[in-house]
């Protein structure tokens, strides 16, 4: 009789012992696809960052990696320019802020950008 209570116990912990091991497996895959999501988040902003310069100053397109980083570097030294990204920061804290305001609030705007009227 001990013995068959012996090999049902070892069968429930094996059971278990699986059971988690798939709990675990399952957690590390959503990891890993909520890493890649971030990932390709990351990708797609510097993208789209890097277009809008491109745009801006067709000529940049030529440059080599580190041509771009001394012309960036000396163009965000300029105390005009750490001026404007410092106010584009602010009034994008801002916006943000009244968005989780109105979300609070239960209101929901009627356009992605407040400064857009109808």
């Amino acid at each position: 009789m001990r013995k068959i209570l012996d090999t049902t116990e070892k069968e429930r912990a094996e059971t278990q012992l699986l059971q988690e091991q798939h709990k675990l497996e399952r957690l590390e895959n959503r990891k890993k696809y909520l890493e890649k999501g971030e990932r390709t988040k990351r990708t797609h902003r510097l993208c789209n960052l890097g277009g809008t310069i491109e745009s801006l100053a067709p000529e940049v397109k030529d440059l080599t990696r580190t041509e771009m980083t001394e012309l960036m570097e000396y163009i965000f030294s300029l105390s005009e320019v750490q001026r404007a990204v410092r106010h584009m920061a602010i009034t994008h804290i801002n916006q943000a802020n009244r968005g989780k305001e109105q979300k609070a609030d239960g209101d929901i705007p009627l356009h992605s950008h407040p400064d857009q009227t109808q």
